[in-house]
Formats: structure tokens, C-alpha cells, sequence
């Protein structure tokens, strides 16, 4: 099966209808934060 061939059987998804549903979203302006977690710090000897 070619790659054109395999895009055309998966409609071109482009990402963009996941854009719209997320800019449609009524918790789009709710700020995410990512949590970090602090990991340990190895000696390394060069």
C-alpha cells in the first residue's frame, strides 16, 4: 500500500479537528500547569 494511498483511507487527519475541539472547548481557558519532579543528581566522574 503506498503512503498516498494510506492518508487517502485516513481522511488526510491533519491534527486540525482536534485544534477546533479544543479552541471550542469551555475549559480552554483553565491554565494546565505540568508538575515537575525533581530527580536525583548523579556524580559522574569524566
Amino acid at each position: 500500500m503506498s503512503s498516498a494511498d494510506f492518508r487517502r483511507l485516513q481522511n488526510n487527519l491533519t491534527g486540525a479537528s482536534l485544534v477546533d475541539a479544543m479552541q471550542a472547548s469551555p475549559a480552554r481557558d483553565i491554565d494546565i500547569a505540568p508538575s515537575r519532579a525533581a530527580l536525583p543528581v548523579r556524580d559522574v566522574i569524566l
